[in-house]
């Protein structure tokens, strides 16, 4: 058998075994290390029984050692992929190890300075602000650029500023002697307290962006750095147990800090490259099977299909297990060998292709026509061909029932041409004749104008490069210039659609009338049920008389009626209160129906222009439209031997009436 592969799999596959070690590895740490954090802990206790200022000497500078260690790793690993982040955290901790290195030298009873708790406590809160706030803000560096020289120089301003303010007596005072911890140092506890636990959750946010053990071990260094301050909140004399407590959740806290940067950056620094690079593939994937175009990866050499999408499936039929591994030849899939040929030798000379013209086939035998784009890509070492196929089979059938439909009004002209010589032998009957040749030379005039000069080819092909470039060059793209592409395809569709109407409106003169006796209450009831279902916001009363009915063809008097109800619910949009009413009155002996609503209106003096095919009044230009319904209830109404007229005035509403 054919062995497959997916090309979005670049990992391989893990084994059960495997598996398990790595979710072992992502929430533990290794025994050695639990033995030395325990064998710390330990000795720092012991310690603290016996001369607390040795203690707490011993645990500061084991954090200050460990915070330049953390600066050393970071600085030199700062090319590698996980860099910007762990720069930023190990520039912090290099200016808090000076701050925490003059808080242990400042402490009471060690004699370097005045023997003041207050100045030790206030370095301890500086280099307390200035860690938590950094670790807050490193997440922005996950994927932003970050100047190492220019990141160190401001750290150590801002270290400079904060040690002469606490030396030059600004900064807040944070210890008293007899009383305790002052107000602000209990509350900028809480508020360290606050910003670690925010730095908590942004991480947790932004956890997909690193490994599951760094998101492990750092979560817990911030969770313990919480419990430090607020162990820190509670202590009266610098050396009482809740003092102890702090300074030990600290080193627990620094030390997993210190774990993660050496776990990241020195045993397994491509870790998070490696993971970006899934996350990518799964994006691709992603994008690969749901894309609207055809998208299929094959060998180079052999046509050999790799992958296929969706699209794949539903426009040639074929499932993507009957076609992967087979090449194009074997599935038949290429009619016409040579055009992939060429494709092979362009793509291997270096030219580009995009959008050429080319036939498949399904997997019923049906011809599907494209434009075609290829790209050279390489997978496991091998050189394969990503092609896009963009289905154009149903546009190139319109196209072609176009170009048949303009022979047919090519042949009519003629014929009309030939009738026309024919009756010039009679005065009586070319006064007849001439109507009907006005009326269809006006028709032929305004449609053959529009389809005659093949709007469908540039207007497809028009439609068909604005999407590729969105497709291809998109991202490349500034935002203006994608909103005028985007404007293209819309005119493009809007101008489809009116060509559309065009071969409606010219099928309404050539279909064969069957009549029949229709209800046009019934019609009527129906339509207006369809408009106040689309519009239900909409305040419209409909006033339908009964049992209106009338002998002709039911397709094209709804279509009549549709147009005529159509217009009315248009233009009374901008009523609080739409009225719109169908009825019949007698007028010279016979039926007249009518449409009246409280609308717009419209100037009498431009009434004759109603009825006119592209023919919109100045007043109305502001609803939408294209022009051509009035039109074609005045063809349905000739067609049916009748007349149609409208009455009308500016601001009143308007009645148009007709006759069948």
């Amino acid at each position: 058998m054919t062995k497959h592969y997916h090309p979005f799999m670049l990992s391989g596959t893990i084994s059960t075994g495997q598996r398990n070690r790595t979710m072992t590895e992502e929430t533990t740490v290794p025994w050695p290390s639990a033995a030395a954090a325990a064998a710390i802990l330990g000795g720092l206790w012991i310690t603290s029984h016996n001369n607390f200022l040795l203690f707490h000497t011993l645990a500061e500078m084991f954090s200050v050692l460990v915070s330049a260690g953390i600066f050393v790793i970071a600085w030199n690993a700062r090319h590698l992929p996980a860099s910007r982040f762990f720069l930023f955290i190990g520039i912090a901790h290099l200016c808090v190890a000076g701050l925490d290195l003059l808080h242990t030298l400042a402490y009471k009873g060690m004699g370097v300075f005045a023997d003041s708790a207050d100045i030790a406590t206030q370095l301890w809160i500086a280099a307390r602000y200035l860690q938590s706030i950094s670790f807050l803000v490193a997440p922005i560096f996950i994927s932003r650029r970050l100047s190492a020289t220019a990141t160190l120089a401001v750290y150590i301003v801002i270290t400079a500023a904060l040690i002469a303010s606490i030396f030059g007596g600004v900064f807040p005072s944070c210890y008293r002697e007899g009383t305790g911890l002052t107000p602000f140092k209990i509350a900028s506890e809480y508020l360290i307290a606050l910003t670690f636990v925010a730095a908590f959750v942004v991480l947790r946010f932004k956890r997909e962006a690193f490994g599951q053990r760094f998101v492990n071990l750092l979560s817990a260094a911030l969770v313990l750095m919480v419990m430090a301050e607020l162990a820190f909140t509670f202590y009266v004399d610098v050396y009482d147990i809740s003092n102890l407590a702090g300074h030990l959740f600290k080193v627990m806290a620094v030390f997993l800090v210190y774990k993660g940067t050496v776990e990241i950056n020195l045993k397994r620094p491509y870790d998070l490259l490696f993971h970006e690079v899934k996350r990518s593939e799964e994006k691709f994937a992603k994008a690969f099977n749901t894309a609207p175009t055809i998208m299929i990866i094959t060998t180079l050499t052999d046509g050999r299909y790799i992958e296929v999408n969706e699209a794949f499936e539903t426009t040639l039929g074929w499932k993507r297990r009957e076609v992967l591994g087979k090449t194009s030849l074997e599935m038949g899939i290429w009619p016409d060998l040579n055009q992939r040929d060429e494709v092979v030798r362009a793509i291997e000379s270096g030219e580009q292709v995009i959008n050429r013209e080319i036939t498949l086939h399904g997997k019923r035998g049906e011809i599907v026509e494209g434009l075609y784009s290829a790209v050279g890509i390489e997978l496991n070492g091998e050189k394969c061909l990503l092609s896009l196929v963009r289905d154009m089979t149903a546009r190139r059938r319109a196209e072609r029932e176009v170009e048949l439909l303009n022979s047919e009004l090519t042949i009519r002209a003629r014929q009309l041409e030939e009738t026309n010589c024919e009756l010039e032998a009679t005065v009586e009957q070319l006064e007849s004749v001439n109507m009907e040749l006005e009326t269809a030379n006006k028709e032929l005039e305004a449609f053959s104008y529009t389809v005659s000069h093949d709007l469908r080819n540039p207007l497809s092909n028009i439609n068909g490069l604005a999407q590729v470039i969105q497709e291809l060059f998109g991202k490349k793209l500034e935002p203006q210039c994608l909103e005028f592409i985007g404007k293209i395809h819309r005119e493009t569709l809007r101008m489809n659609r009116l060509i559309d109407t065009l071969i409606r409106f010219a099928r309404i003169s050539r279909c064969e009338l069957v009549p029949e006796t229709v209800d046009l209450s019934a019609l009527a009831m129906e339509i207006a049920a369809d408009f106040q279902l689309a519009e239900p916001h909409r305040q419209a009363i409909f006033s339908i008389g009964k049992d209106l009915t009338v002998h002709g063809d039911p397709r094209l008097l709804r279509l009549m009626l549709d147009n005529l109800l159509g217009n009315a619910w248009k233009y009374t949009g901008t009523r609080n209160k739409a009225h719109i009413e169908f009825g019949t009155i007698e007028q010279g002996g016979s039926n007249v129906f009518f449409v009246r609503d409280n609308g717009i209106g419209f100037n009498m003096a431009h009434a004759d222009r109603l009825f006119l095919p592209f023919e919109r009044l100045e007043s109305n230009n502001s609803f939408r439209g294209e022009g051509i319904g009035l039109a074609t209830v005045f063809r349905i109404v000739q067609r049916h031997g009748g007349r149609v007229w409208a009455e009308g005035e500016e601001g009143k509403g308007a009645t148009f009436y007709f006759s069948l």
